[in-house]
């Protein structure tokens, strides 16, 4: 994903309050009345305000538009556009409820991550001991649990295997395909190919 995407304001546009130096307003990140002492030279100017009858940094008022922006935007995206760390947007998200599984922005970036690794690994063939360590975890976590029920998740049937089907008893092409009996038997009667078995008693 791209800079520019990452960044994107997906609830905006977003209006700064109109307030002046000297000028009190409530913030919501504070919990107290603030006093502006200026403004930001941010992508989104903003006040600067100190809780009143305080000295010390300056702090960015959280109104019901700021607050509005934290649920819904991305740490990336706020951190762009108002110009603020991410540990402050971690106290802003943290004080509001906010976490990457409740905001869309964040779900956005998640998405679109997974996405990004998954094209990159998709086709490529797995080393042996991957694919056992697989196997083996997915066996001891049961995760056979969550396949639909009544679907087939043996290996495609090959046309070479298709048509052995019939021309051999069951057992034998079981062990000509790695598969078995069963398996063979109702492949072949799902086809509706006969049992040649059957058809060898006959002839006797």
């Amino acid at each position: 994903m791209k800079d520019q995407e990452r960044v994107k304001l997906l609830s905006g546009p977003y209006k700064a309050p109109r307030l002046r130096r000297g000028d009190r307003a409530a913030c919501l990140f504070k919990d107290c009345d603030v006093v502006v002492t200026g403004w930001t030279d941010a992508r989104i100017g903003w006040p600067r305000c100190l809780p009143v009858g305080t000295k010390g940094r300056p702090l960015l008022p959280v109104d019901e538009e700021l607050a509005r922006a934290i649920r819904h935007e991305s740490a990336a995206a706020l951190c762009h556009w108002w110009g603020v760390s991410e540990l402050l947007v971690w106290k802003w998200r943290r004080a509001l409820g906010v976490d990457r599984l409740n905001c869309e922005g964040s779900q956005r970036l998640i998405r679109g991550a997974s996405e990004q690794g998954a094209a990159r690994t998709r086709g490529v063939r797995l080393p042996p001991e991957q694919v056992e360590r697989r196997r083996r975890t997915a066996r001891a976590l049961n995760l056979g649990r969550h396949l639909p029920t009544g679907c087939s998740h043996a290996p495609w049937w090959s046309p070479a295997e298709l048509r052995l089907l019939g021309s051999l008893p069951d057992d034998e092409v079981a062990a000509k395909v790695g598969r078995t009996p069963n398996a063979v038997r109702c492949k072949r009667e799902k086809m509706g190919i006969p049992n040649p078995r059957d058809r060898r008693s006959r002839r006797g």
